[in-house]
């Protein structure tokens, strides 16, 4: 019953409102409307009496008429004829200087003297003018003109008026109609107030306008609190709605809304979404330094067409910052461990050495070992976050160690397991097969520095591998060949690495890039962008 009530109550004041509001406008411009009818009828009407009394003291025989002191039937005639062309005039009078009447429409006045001032100022000399007086058949609306003779000299004079009973008559018929026109626009906004509010009662699904404001407080409470970002687009890519977790992402930004997706999220697939309404699920983005795992889901209407996508955002870096510490003290651990069994085992190698009698090479063996410390090894599990490509890093580092060769883990190295656009086998085929190129070549050379750099960098949209060696570098009679199954500089046996590398290059739509010099050394730049690899 009390939603009932509400319910007519607010309907009733809607209503009220809305007729109101159409009376006022409807009132308003239809009172404009009168004011500028009437205004102009006014001076049409003074333009008709004002140009009749023109035209009557322009006639060649009025002049004469009034210079003789004679009537003249056919000015008489000509004027009779032209009130009855006009209608709207209905009073014609020829004065002379003195009043006397020479013509009037009305015959019984023809003759007679007649002065009520009106005349003065034309008499005068005055210019023609308007003006409302009392005649002998009432209020009139009165237009005077100036006689003059050859001379020049005022000789007479002529006036022309209509009854201001019929210019009210007229007034009355103007509006008549306007008021018409009201009550037909205030029915037709009565019907319309009614189809308006039977609109907004369907549209608001049978819910109380207080019940759906309590819902809508109730989701910006939850839609604010919700941890992850969620951003509402339209079919265009502009944003209209984003919670306070979305905006916390763009610090400098008050506000998303009104602005385009694509400024905002460059690896957005909005577009794609909108044509083919599929979502989404779990890409990573780089947001203002901010690891992001987004979902874009396409908003359906009722028939199935797609208005707008919702971008859910979720900030992996704090957990990430979590993962890498316990990741990263788990490795530490592991790398510890393998480095103090690998220990044991080259204290083994240094006692066989020295039991029978190998000075040098046990003197050699351990200058040798100690190219790889304990930080070396702790930094690699640091900046190389997947256990099996950590461990063969370290691995090739202490067999190229016992060769002689430095191998180094460049410092800004970053490879977490979750940034990895390719899987770990492959990463370890790569990786191995180039390490493993490097440490053969200067194993077999006798240059001065034997040093091999590798750089892992994984990011969520590119992953790069580099691998640059002291070697003797490519000769070009081979340089275009490398990549060939078994060709290779090194023997018979040999010629499979590059060829495994450039296969997963390829089947993942990568980049190879080799820069050598003879004599200098080179460097394999491997390169993996999410973009590229998707179109595989």
């Amino acid at each position: 019953m009390t939603q009932k009530k509400q319910t007519t109550e607010l309907e009733r004041k809607l209503h009220s409102a809305f007729l109101l509001l159409s009376t006022l406008v409807i009132l308003l411009s239809l009172g404009v409307t009168l004011y500028y009818d009437v205004t102009r009828q006014k001076k049409d009407t003074d333009a008709i009496i004002s140009g009749t009394a023109a035209y009557i003291a322009m006639l060649p025989g009025v002049v004469t008429m009034l210079e003789e002191g004679y009537p003249d039937p056919q000015v008489k005639q000509a004027v009779d004829s032209l009130c009855d062309t006009i209608p709207d005039i209905n009073v014609a009078v020829i004065c002379d200087k003195n009043g006397l009447r020479f013509y009037h429409t009305d015959r019984q006045k023809t003759g007679d003297s007649y002065l009520d001032g009106d005349e003065k100022q034309i008499l005068e000399g005055s210019a023609p003018y308007v003006t409302t007086g009392y005649g002998s058949k009432g209020n009139q609306r009165r237009a005077f003109h100036a006689i003059t003779g050859a001379d020049g000299k005022i000789i007479g004079y002529v006036m022309v008026s209509v009854f201001s009973a019929r210019l009210t008559a007229r007034h009355r018929s103007i509006l008549l109609v306007h008021f018409c026109i009201l009550g037909v626009m205030l029915l037709a906004s009565v019907v319309l107030t009614n189809a308006i509010l039977r609109s907004l009662r369907k549209s608001l699904m049978g819910f109380q306008p207080e019940e759906l404001l309590r819902r809508y407080l109730r989701q910006d409470e939850v839609l604010g609190a919700v941890e992850e970002g969620l951003v509402a687009s339209n079919p265009q890519g502009i944003i209209i709605f984003a919670n306070h977790a979305a905006v916390n992402f763009f610090p400098d930004t008050e506000t998303l809304v009104g602005m385009q997706v694509q400024e905002l999220f460059p690896d957005t697939c909005q577009t794609t979404i909108i044509e083919t309404g599929k979502p989404e699920h779990r890409r990573s983005w780089i947001i203002n330094g901010h690891t992001v795992l987004a979902n874009e889901i396409p908003i359906h209407t009722e028939d199935n067409k797609v208005q707008g996508v919702l971008t859910i955002l979720f900030d992996k870096t704090e957990m990430l910052r979590v993962s890498d510490e316990l990741f990263g003290a788990r490795s530490m651990l592991d790398a510890l461990r393998s480095f103090n069994h690998e220990f044991s085992n080259k204290l083994h190698v240094i006692l066989g050495y020295l039991e029978t009698g190998q000075t040098q090479q046990a003197i050699r063996f351990i200058v040798n070992s100690n190219l790889v410390s304990g930080q070396l090894i702790c930094q690699t599990a640091e900046l190389i976050r997947n256990s099996e490509l950590c461990a063969l890093v370290i691995g090739k580092m202490m067999h190229a160690a016992e060769l002689g060769i430095l191998l180094n883990l460049a410092g800004d190295s970053c490879c977490i397991e979750q940034d990895m656009l390719l899987p770990v086998d492959d990463w370890i085929t790569l990786t191995g097969n180039l390490l493993e190129n490097a440490i053969e070549e200067l194993s077999g050379s006798d240059r001065e520095i034997k040093e091999i750099k590798l750089g892992i960098y994984c990011r969520p949209d590119c992953n790069i591998l580099v691998c640059e060696d002291t070697g003797g570098g490519i000769r070009p009679e081979v340089a275009d060949h490398i990549f060939e199954k078994n060709v290779s500089t090194k023997g018979q046996t040999h010629g499979m690495g590059l060829y495994l590398v450039q296969r997963i290059v390829k089947a993942n739509d990568g980049k190879i890039e080799i820069d050598t010099e003879p004599g200098e050394g080179t460097c394999f730049t491997l390169t993996f962008t999410r973009e590229e690899k998707n179109h595989v």
